[in-house]
């Protein structure tokens, strides 16, 4: 919807949180000067679209997502903590023969989801509720860092079609 209004120089309804009433109107095209100067100023540009987070939820029944945590690598349900790690990539690329160890990557994947598990079995949260949640939910979170670094070790440009197949192969394992 903003994105319509950016598009036409138009209008963008402000909504009320709780009941969704239109508080006021406002042009998009200068709420979207606004966002981008905030998000420049912060250093952090993780600009979320609140109908796209929406439409690709995968739990929707059980309640709308509302907010991320600072990064925005985690969305999901109020009351929920997700328990994150990443994977350094090039601890696993070998600096003589430029091999990418698959064997070794799979196994950490393994060793870490378990860690995850584990933490979420032992963790102290907040509250009752965000224990509850994230127990039921497993909100797990396991990514990988170090890929553009990893990338130019290799000598393969990030923006490359060479890049983007080992991307996407890393990222299916």
């Amino acid at each position: 919807k903003f994105f319509k209004a950016l598009e036409k120089d138009g209008d963008f309804e402000l909504k009320a949180r709780n009941d969704g009433r239109t508080i006021r109107q406002i042009k998009a095209r200068k709420l979207w000067d606004q966002v981008s100067q905030a998000a420049w100023n912060s250093a952090d540009p993780g600009v979320q679209y609140d109908d796209t987070i929406n439409e690709w939820h995968t739990c929707p029944a059980d309640g709308r997502i509302n907010a991320s945590n600072p990064c925005s690598e985690y969305m999901f349900l109020d009351n929920t903590a997700c328990n994150l790690a990443s994977l350094n990539l090039l601890t696993f690329l070998d600096p003589v023969t430029g091999l990418f160890d698959v064997a070794g990557f799979k196994h950490a994947c393994r060793l870490w989801t378990m860690t995850l598990e584990i933490s979420v079995l032992m963790a102290q949260f907040p509250s009752k509720e965000i224990a509850k949640l994230s127990f039921d939910y497993r909100t797990l979170g396991l990514g990988y860092a170090n890929l553009g670094a990893m990338l130019m070790v290799m000598g393969v440009p990030y923006d490359s079609e060479e890049g983007r197949q080992i991307t996407a192969a890393i990222t299916s394992i």
